[in-house]
């Protein structure tokens, strides 16, 4: 437990007499591929950092389809808005490989570490990131092109596009298999993406 405290970006800055602490009201959970995390909706009493494997984190349109709206791979806080809010989770999350979660007991959490400055710092980057990720998914929504978008999403998550299977990347991108798997051979053609041994890579 200590020495995933330890690897993590939220506690890697804290004293050991505060993992000491930490280690107390936190447990890890481990879960299979396809498990639900989450469902919109639950108020979570507990906060939750990815330390192994990949989350999905989806919403419902009217129509019951599922809208991806991003993946989230090791070291990721979850839900991390709404569950320091105390308020209900807006969307929903399942894993889609197998993987852990640190779960930290969120009371016991505010009362003793949410002033510590390096977890403040933390967490307000971990929201920072959330925003970039909005703001990725307009991108992606006003791109002029699905060969536009697959080359941004390659841009912007080289490590996380490792782990995840084209109709996932596709379901993000808001573009059909065929659609992605099409405009892959015509940017590779282009010469605007190499295929390497773990995925593609944007060719600038």
């Amino acid at each position: 437990m200590k020495d995933l405290l330890k690897e993590s970006t939220l506690f890697s800055a804290l004293e050991e007499v505060d993992l000491i602490a930490l280690e107390k009201i936190a447990s890890v959970c481990s879960y299979h591929e396809g498990e639900t995390l989450f469902v919109a909706g639950e108020v979570s009493t507990v906060l939750m950092l990815l330390v192994e494997g990949v989350v999905s984190i989806f919403k419902h349109d009217d129509k019951g389809n599922e809208i991806v709206i991003g993946y989230f791979s090791r070291d990721a806080l979850l839900a991390e808005p709404a569950t320091l809010r105390h308020s209900p989770l807006p969307s929903s999350a399942r894993f889609v490989t197998q993987g852990k979660l640190l779960k930290i007991e969120l009371r016991a959490f505010e009362k003793t570490f949410l002033h510590s400055p390096n977890i403040s710092h933390a967490i307000i980057q971990s929201l920072l990131k959330k925003i970039e990720l909005l703001q990725q998914n307009i991108h992606f929504n006003i791109a002029t092109s699905a060969k536009e978008k697959i080359l941004q999403f390659y841009t912007k998550n080289p490590t996380l596009s490792v782990d995840l299977k084209q109709y996932e990347i596709a379901s993000v991108l808001g573009m059909t298999a065929e659609t992605f798997s099409r405009n892959i051979s015509k940017l590779i053609k282009e010469k605007k993406l190499l295929k390497v041994r773990m995925g593609y890579k944007v060719i600038k």
